[in-house]
């Protein structure tokens, strides 16, 4: 599963897609709209995550199969 699958998984984003499918089912917009308003979503999430959101992992790994410890 691609991130831009679950940015359109959240709640903002199902949220988003039944209003455009309710959109292109009333004809109010083009599925080609549709689909444009989708892609700018999935834009703008990633680029507001890369963006704002500062948190880092670190990870240590330990090599214990040089000391015969390792199973």
């Amino acid at each position: 599963m691609g991130s831009y699958e679950l940015y359109r998984k959240s709640s903002i984003g199902t949220s988003l897609t039944d209003a455009l499918d309710e959109l292109v089912t009333n004809g109010t917009i083009s599925p080609l709209l549709a689909v444009k308003v989708l892609m700018q979503f999935d834009k703008s999430m990633n680029d507001a995550l890369q963006q704002k959101v500062k948190s880092k992992t670190t990870f240590k790994l330990h090599d214990d199969w040089d000391s015969g410890n390792g199973n």
